[in-house]
């Protein structure tokens, strides 16, 4: 009967140690949300030299996937554009004018992707002018100022750890020959 009673004991002694053996292994719960930074800067080079760099901050609530959390930014203008430019004599009619939205347009949702991990949901989207001149006429010298509207977006997802920067992306224009690159930044709010 001793024999028994101490082997019962044992057995209980076992059971309690390893069910907080197993509850001392998995890993802590994931909050149901979280409040984060993310930091986007656009940079534009030709070569190595940086030639603009604009950064974008933005508060987002980080939830569970395919939680609707979201947050947007919208900077830019609405710019008129001549829709037939000045002949290069000078001598034109009435100039007719179309409004082009040019800036940049940030879309951005943060979601747990694991007890360290935070999947960073990008859709960026970039426009801009560039200036370039064109001969006003057969054999003259007189330029026209032609404006060039140009487009860049980009859609994709990162994971990020607390403090993390990383690359989202590097992409020539094709007209200018610039490099734009895209570097993505988040921290946890404490």
């Amino acid at each position: 009967m001793r024999r028994f009673f101490s082997m019962t004991i044992l057995a209980i002694i076992l059971a309690v140690s390893s069910v907080q053996f197993v509850s001392a292994q998995q890993p802590p719960p994931v909050p149901e949300k979280s409040v984060v930074k993310v930091q986007v800067v656009l940079s534009r080079y030709e070569g190595d030299r940086k030639i603009s760099s604009l950064p974008y901050t933005m508060l987002a609530t980080a939830g569970q996937p395919n939680s609707s959390n979201g947050v947007s930014i919208r900077t830019g203008a609405n710019v008129a554009v001549a829709s037939n430019p000045p002949a290069a004599d000078g001598k034109s009619a009435t100039t007719n004018f179309n409004y082009q939205n040019i800036g940049t347009n940030i879309d951005c949702t943060v979601s747990f992707a694991d007890d360290s991990h935070y999947n960073v949901r990008l859709n960026v989207s970039d426009s801009s002018i560039i200036d370039r001149q064109v001969t006003g006429a057969r054999n003259s010298s007189t330029f026209v100022d032609i404006p060039t509207l140009r487009n860049f977006s980009f859609s994709n997802s990162i994971l990020l750890k607390d403090g993390q920067t990383k690359q989202f992306v590097a992409a020539s224009d094709k007209v200018s020959g610039e490099v734009v690159k895209i570097d993505v930044t988040l921290n946890v709010e404490k």
